[in-house]
């Protein structure tokens, strides 16, 4: 059952009793929480989060710790949001009917991800984002149409199957990714592992869910579900409290702005003869990174969006960007070894062929990329006498990433 809680503070003092805590688990949970948040919030564009990362890395334990409150709804091996079945009273037993309110959990989103529904299910879950869903069954004379739900979606799962590209869909989903801990912190996550089995051994189950965890553990998701309660009860008075400056609606702009340049992707289908390419703007983007903002403030107890919120609202731009574009961005904003101080890209770009041999594409289709960076203003080419050339970004999107990185 959840316990009271009215602070972060206290939250996160009992995950670190319980886990061998670091900073990006905190800036997960964080944002966890801000997606419950705005569960009931109106807008067009709700929160939609995928915490991603290795097996064995907690997201589980943090997405069992929301599923303590009640206004959380586990989804597991889901095949649809509509069914034509109705109970014995008329009811409809559709899941859309069912959630409207609730903040969505899913653990292990790579049991949604191998299923052959997938892509049904992202058509759906779209439509569920723009708060509208119906169905329509040829054994049945009734359309039914849902309005205006409110049910974002928390998916936790690994980078092998959650890194899929609906960017020519309207990718609905930002992302939060939980990178590989360091050496030295990886012996002390496995030390604490042990110390909290040593502890659970001491225990005999009674059956109940509670018992088979850790005591620690166990207070960590009391206290999570609790503090998911007192937020959803909250976040009204409290956000209505929170100042958010210029200089921090600028930086949600220019954030939605480099994510919109580097999520698009190239159409690769060889069967498509006659290719557009274009990006999405970033509108939806900004809107959920200032819902985001505002609610990580309050999450945080805080009265205005500060640096410690922006810095977690850009971790989750650049990892919702995440891909071979930003990687290029990022090599040619990083320093040049063979001259002092300046970056590669002050130093005339780098060459295709260097390109290729780091991003491990094969000419033709790294040409293809490449020109479609060009053409949707990331990248410009650079004739280089005696040489192939060399590519570069252009005045805007550098500039554009350096202020997003404080440079």
């Amino acid at each position: 059952e959840p316990i009271s809680c009215d602070s972060w503070t206290k939250c996160e003092a009992a995950w670190k009793d319980a886990l061998e805590w670091r900073d990006e688990l905190g800036c997960a949970l964080s944002v966890m929480f801000a997606v419950t948040a705005s569960t009931k919030q109106s807008g067009d564009n709700q929160l939609f989060l995928q915490v991603v990362a290795d097996p064995g890395s907690a997201k589980t334990r943090l997405c069992k710790g929301l599923l303590v409150s009640k206004t959380c709804k586990l989804v597991l091996h889901l095949k649809s949001f509509h069914s034509g079945w109705k109970g014995e009273d008329g009811k409809d037993c559709s899941l859309v009917s069912r959630i409207n309110g609730l903040c969505l959990i899913t653990p292990e989103a790579d049991a949604l991800a191998i299923g052959l529904s997938w892509d049904a299910l992202n058509s759906q879950m779209r439509q569920i984002f723009d708060g509208d869903s119906g169905h329509t069954y040829g054994n049945s004379s009734e359309d039914v149409h849902y309005k205006g739900l409110r049910s974002p979606w928390i998916q936790a799962g690994t980078p092998a199957l959650m890194d899929r590209d609906q960017s020519r869909l309207g990718d609905r989903f930002l992302r939060i990714r939980i990178d590989e801990p360091t050496e030295g912190a990886k012996q002390a996550i496995l030390l604490c592992a042990l110390r909290n089995e040593r502890a659970a051994v001491l225990e005999t189950s009674n059956g109940t869910e509670s018992s088979i965890i850790p005591p620690k553990l166990r207070k960590a998701y009391a206290i999570t579900g609790g503090y998911v309660d007192w937020l959803r009860a909250n976040i009204e008075e409290r956000i209505a409290m929170v100042d958010m400056d210029e200089a921090a609606e600028q930086q949600c702009i220019d954030l939605a702005t480099l994510v919109a340049d580097m999520r698009a992707r190239p159409n690769m289908d060889p069967k498509k003869h006659e290719v557009h390419h274009s990006k999405e703007l970033p509108s939806r983007l900004v809107s959920q990174f200032g819902r985001l903002a505002l609610c990580l403030a309050v999450v945080l107890n805080k009265r205005m969006v500060d640096m410690e919120v922006l810095r977690i609202v850009r971790k989750v731009a650049l990892d919702t960007a995440h891909g071979r574009s930003l990687n290029i961005v990022r090599w040619l904003c990083s320093p040049n070894p063979k001259a002092s101080e300046k970056t590669y890209q002050e130093c005339g770009g780098l060459m295709e062929g260097v390109l290729r041999t780091w991003l491990n594409m094969t000419p033709e289709r790294l040409l293809n990329y490449l020109m479609f960076l060009r053409e949707i203003g990331v990248l410009q080419f650079r004739k280089v006498a005696q040489s192939n050339g060399s590519w570069l970004l252009t005045d805007r999107v550098y500039d554009l990433y350096k202020r997003v990185m404080g440079g």
